[in-house]
């Protein structure tokens, strides 16, 4: 019954949980994956439950701290966007707390002599950088499967949403990519391949 008072008490904290209601096995460990900010959740769990849990806290394990993702899964592929004759901006400001995610607005322009189809599945995929182009931190939890192709003309801008997630990939800097001043590469796949937006500043925020 933790699960639905957390799920009451703490909305966003379970990323993946199992059933509250599934009978557990003996040799059974329970999955659960915990938002980038949930640490004080995460170790109130593991002293309540010790190893009948398997925790992910973010992008890590809990309380090891070990990423999940493999090194290959966080390199960034694709060609830079103004070689592809793409053009990324945000609407607004871009912030989003540490350990948080979000969705923000963003328009695709697209500068060559020819029609390309913007591939999305309702959000574009993201990473955090730092200043060097390292990157920080990611969305960590389930994506949307379907994908429609969305065409924009020679010279034309179209709206596009981009999830931005801040569980940091990085041991050093914790759980969450810690409040301050990051880039944001933006990951557009077309009919042509892979594609990344040149970076965008980003600011996350306590």
């Amino acid at each position: 019954m933790d699960l639905l008072r957390l799920r009451e008490e703490s909305p966003g904290a379970l990323v993946v949980w199992p059933n509250p209601h599934t009978e557990r096995r003996s040799e059974r460990r329970f999955r659960i994956v915990l938002a980038a900010w949930a640490t004080e959740i995460a170790g109130t769990l593991k002293a309540k439950y010790g190893d009948l849990v398997d925790l992910q806290v973010g992008a890590m394990t809990f309380p090891g701290g070990e990423l999940v993702a493999s090194e290959a899964a966080l390199q960034l592929p694709g060609v830079p966007a103004d070689a592809a004759g793409l053009d990324v901006e945000a609407v607004r400001p871009l912030s989003v707390r540490s350990g948080r995610h979000a969705a923000e607005e963003l328009l695709v322009t697209n500068r060559a002599d020819h029609t390309q189809t913007l591939m999305t599945a309702r959000d574009l995929h993201s990473t955090v950088t730092d200043r060097a182009g390292n990157v920080v931190g990611r969305y960590a939890g389930p994506r949307n499967a379907g994908r429609r192709g969305l065409p924009i003309e020679p010279q034309q801008s179209r709206p596009a949403t981009v999830l931005i997630g801040t569980a940091s990939v990085v041991p050093e800097l914790g759980y969450a990519v810690p409040p301050g001043e990051w880039k944001l590469v933006v990951l557009l796949v077309t009919d042509e391949g892979f594609v990344l937006s040149r970076p965008l500043e980003i600011t996350v925020t306590p």
